[in-house]
C-alpha cells in the first residue's frame, strides 16, 4: 500500500510533479541513446523521495503505465536495480522488511534496533500504521513475542519514535544530571524496565544527547557501560545495546560501514540499495567519511563491483552531490559527524607516550589520574570491533564457497582469507557445524591441512572458540616459563570475570587440572608473581559499578602506610588488586593520590622487586584504560617480534575494541598498526592480518 506525501521544496524552488512527469514521458518516447537514459535516471536521483513518488503517480495518470516499467524497457539491465530503488514505495518496502524480521524475531534483534533508530518519528508512525493495516497486527503486538523481557522492553521503547528530534546543543549540566540519574537508579529500573531510566531518556531526549550521557556514564561511575550491561542483563540485551550504539554513532558512519560491507561481499544490489537510501541524507558527507575512514577512494572501490552504465550514473550522482555541498573532511575520530540528531566528539586517550616512553617522569605505564582541569578523556564506553556479524551470512552457501577456496589455495589465497576474516567467531562456529553436516569432515582440520605452517596458528585462533584457544595458549605459556610472564599478565589482567570462568572451565576439561593449580606447580617465576597470577586466574574480582568510598579510603591509607614499612605486605596488594572491582580500584587510586600527592605506582614501585613492580604497572594500566593497555602490549610484541602473541591479541580484540586500539596505537607511536606490522609478516600472513585489522 503506497502512502502519498506532499511535495517538498528543494533549494527554494517550487516542485511541479505533473511537469516532471510530462518531461519524462517525452524523453522516454524520444530516448535514442544510452546517454539520455542515464540523464533521466540522474534527474530522478536529484529529487527527494516524496517528489519521485508523486512524479510516478502523475506519470501513471498521464500514460496509464508505470514509470519504472517504461524506464526499464529502454535502459540497460544493470540500471534496473537503481531505478527500482529510486521509485519504490519506501513505506511499503519498510513494512515488508519488518515482516521478514518478525517471522523469526529472535534472529533479528540487531536489525530491529537499527531499523527503529535510523528512522524519524514521523516515518515510524507512518510505518506503524501501514504495518497494522497490511498485516492485521501491530508492531507492538509483534514485539510481545520476544522472550527476553529486557530486549522486549527496549524494542518497545524505541519502536514508537518518541525520542526528541531537531537541532542539538550540548549542555554539560543536563548531560551530567542524566548520567547521574542513570547511574543511581536501582538495577531493576535502570536498563530493562519499561519505566526505567534508559527508556525515559529514549523518550525525552535526542539520540545525540543519549550518546553523550553514555559517554559521561564512566565519568560518574567509573564503570564501562557495556560491562555494566553484561553484568546485569542478558546477552540478547547486550547485543541490542551494541547495535544501538552503532545506529546512533553517526549517519555517515552507518552508511559507510554498510557500503564497505557490500563492496567486500561483491554485492552490487546491496550497494545500490544503500546508495539510494543515502540520497535521502547527505551523500557527499557519507562519501567523504568513507574515504577518510577506510583511506580508499570510494569510486575506485565501486569500479571493482559495479559495471557500466550503472557505474557511470552513480559517478554522475556523486559528482552532483559533491558539487552542491563543498567537501568538508569527515574524520573518523569524530564519532558524532552530524547525524540526524546532532553529533558529539569521540574521546581520545590521555596516556602520553613519546618514542615508546611515557613523558611523565619515565614511568613507562603512568596514566594521568590527577583530575586536574586539563582537557582530558571522555572515554567512549561503546567500543567497536573491526569484525562484526556479516548480515548476508548464509552458512550453507559459505561452506561450498569454503570448499572451492580450499581447492584453489595457495594459487589464489584471497577467497579463503575473505571467507574467514569477514565473519565473527560465532558465525565461524556455525560454519564448522554446517561443514561437518554437509561434507562429514572437520572444517578446522581441512583448513589447517591446506594452509600448512604458514597460517596454521592464525587459522586455529580464528576457528577455535575464544575460551578454547585461550586455554590452549595459556598452557603453552605456562610450560615456557618466566619469559612468558608479560603475555600471561596481559591475558589474565584484561579478561572479564565471565571470560576467566569460561577459560578455567575449558582448561580443566582439556587438561584435567585447574588453571591456577597448574600455574602454581609448573610456571617458573618468583613466588610473589606466581601468587599474583594464580589469584588473577581464579577470577575473584567483583563485578559492578558501585563504589564503596569507605573501603577505597581504607585501602588507600593502608597502601600509604606500606611506604613506611621495612617490607610491603604482598598479600595485601594482591588481595586489593585481584578482588576489588575495576571501579573500586580507580577510586582507590584517586584517593591515594589525595593522601600522598603522588601516583600510587611512583610511591610504591621502590618497595617491590622489578618483576613484581612490572606486573603491578600492567595491572594498573589495564584497570585505568584497557584500550591504551592493549596498544602498549601490541607495541611490546612488535618490538620483540613475538608473532604468536601479536596474532592472538589482534584476534581476541577484533570483535570488541580493535578500532579504538588502532586509533590509540597511532596516537602513541605516530604510525598505524598495520604499517608497523607490514615488515613482520609474509604476504599471505599480512593479507589475513589486514583482513582482520581493517574496518569492515
Amino acid at each position: 500500500m503506497s502512502v502519498q506525501r506532499p511535495p517538498k521544496k528543494r533549494g527554494g524552488d517550487s516542485f511541479d510533479a505533473k511537469q516532471e512527469a510530462t518531461q519524462l514521458k517525452d524523453k522516454i518516447q524520444n530516448a535514442a541513446d544510452k546517454e539520455s537514459v542515464e540523464v533521466m535516471v540522474q534527474r530522478l536521483a536529484a529529487l527527494r523521495w516524496p517528489q519521485r513518488v508523486e512524479t510516478a503517480q502523475e506519470y501513471r495518470e498521464l500514460t496509464g503505465k508505470e514509470l519504472h516499467d517504461d524506464l526499464n524497457a529502454i535502459s540497460e539491465p544493470t540500471l534496473h536495480t537503481l531505478i527500482k530503488e529510486l521509485l519504490t514505495d519506501r513505506v511499503a518496502a519498510d513494512v515488508a522488511e519488518l515482516s521478514t524480521y518478525f517471522q523469526k524475531v529472535e534472529f533479528y534483534y540487531r536489525e530491529l534496533v537499527e531499523f527503529f533508530c535510523l528512522r524519524t518519528n514521523i516515518a515510524l508512525a507512518v510505518i506503524a500504521t501501514e504495518y497494522s493495516n497490511s498485516q492485521d497486527i501491530s508492531i507492538s503486538e509483534e514485539l510481545q513475542e520476544v522472550d527476553d523481557e529486557g530486549t522486549k522492553n527496549f524494542l518497545l521503547g524505541i519502536c514508537k519514535g518518541e525520542f526528541s528530534e531537531g537541532s542539538y546543543t550540548q549542555n554539560e549540566i543536563v548531560i551530567r544530571k542524566d548520567a547521574l540519574m542513570l547511574a543511581k537508579a536501582p538495577k531493576t529500573l535502570r536498563w530493562i524496565a519499561r519505566d526505567g531510566k534508559l527508556h525515559q531518556l529514549l523518550q525525552t531526549r535526542c539520540h545525540a544527547h543519549v550518546r553523550d550521557v553514555i559517554y559521561d556514564f564512566e565519568e560518574v561511575t567509573g564503570e564501562n557501560f557495556l560491562d555494566a550491561i553484561e553484568a546485569e542483563c542478558s546477552l540478547d540485551f547486550l547485543r541490542c545495546m551494541e547495535s544501538f550504539d552503532f545506529a546512533i554513532s553517526s549517519t555517515p558512519n552507518v552508511f559507510a560501514k554498510k557500503l564497505m560491507q557490500f563492496l567486500l561481499d561483491g554485492n552490487p544490489d546491496g550497494i545500490v540499495r544503500v546508495f539510494a537510501n543515502a540520497l535521502e541524507t547527505n551523500l557527499a558527507e557519507i562519501i567523504a567519511y568513507y574515504e577518510d575512514k577506510f583511506q580508499r577512494p570510494f569510486v575506485e572501490d565501486l569500479q571493482t563491483v559495479v559495471q557500466a552504465p550503472l557505474l557511470d550514473v552513480m559517478k554522475r550522482i556523486i559528482a552532483d552531490h559533491q558539487k552542491d555541498q563543498p567537501r568538508q573532511k569527515a574524520t573518523t575520530s569524530a564519532a558524532g559527524s552530524a547525524g540526524k540528531n546532532g553529533g558529539t566528539s569521540k574521546p581520545t586517550s590521555n596516556l602520553q607516550i613519546v618514542n615508546g616512553n611515557h613523558q611523565n617522569g619515565g614511568n613507562m605505564l603512568d596514566v594521568d589520574r590527577s583530575g586536574s582541569g586539563q582537557q582530558g578523556n571522555k572515554y567512549k564506553f561503546f567500543t567497536h570491533g573491526t569484525v562484526s556479524p556479516l548480515k548476508t551470512f548464509d552458512p550453507y552457501r559459505d561452506v561450498h564457497d569454503f570448499r572451492v577456496a580450499l581447492e584453489n589455495y595457495p594459487s589464489n589465497d584471497l577467497p579463503l582469507i575473505y571467507l574467514i576474516s569477514s565473519k565473527t567467531n560465532h558465525q565461524r562456529q556455525v560454519l564448522k557445524s554446517v561443514y561437518s553436516e554437509v561434507f562429514d569432515k572437520s572444517l578446522i582440520d581441512e583448513v589447517m591441512e591446506t594452509v600448512g605452517e604458514e597460517l596454521d596458528f592464525f587459522m586455529a585462533g580464528l576457528l577455535m572458540k575464544p575460551e578454547e584457544f585461550d586455554a590452549t595458549f595459556l598452557r603453552e605459556l605456562i610450560q615456557n616459563g618466566a619469559e612468558t610472564s608479560f603475555a600471561l599478565l596481559e591475558i589474565l589482567c584484561s579478561k572479564t570475570v565471565k571470560e576467566l570462568k569460561a577459560i578455567g572451565q575449558q582448561y580443566l576439561k582439556k587438561y584435567g587440572v585447574p588453571l591456577s593449580v597448574d600455574m602454581e606447580k609448573k610456571f617458573s617465576a618468583s613466588l610473589d608473581l606466581r601468587f599474583l597470577l594464580c589469584e588473577l586466574a581464579e577470577g575473584k574480582r567483583k563485578v559492578g559499578w558501585n563504589v564503596d568510598k569507605m573501603l577505597s579510603e581504607n585501602d588507600a591509607r593502608e597502601m600509604y602506610a606500606q611506604f613506611y614499612r621495612d617490607s610491603p605486605e604482598i598479600e595485601f596488594f594482591v588481595e586489593v588488586l585481584t578482588t576489588r572491582s575495576r571501579e573500586q580500584l580507580r577510586e582507590t587510586f584517586r584517593t591515594f593520590r589525595k593522601f600522598a600527592g603522588i601516583d600510587v605506582l611512583t610511591a610504591l614501585e621502590p618497595l617491590f622487586t622489578a618483576e613484581f613492580a612490572e606486573a603491578v604497572r600492567l595491572l594498573v594500566l589495564c584497570v585505568e584504560d584497557r584500550v591504551s593497555f592493549f596498544a602498549y602490549c601490541l607495541n611490546e610484541y612488535i618490538q620483540n617480534n613475538d608473532f604468536r602473541n601479536l596474532i592472538r591479541l589482534v584476534i581476541s580484540r577484533s570483535e570488541i575494541d580493535l578500532v579504538e586500539i588502532k586509533a590509540a596505537y597511532q596516537g602513541f607511536y605516530n604510525l598505524s598498526l598495520l604499517d608497523d606490522l607490514r615488515p613482520m609478516f609474509e604476504s599471505k600472513q599480512f593479507r589475513l592480518m589486514s583482513g582482520i585489522i581493517l574496518d569492515k
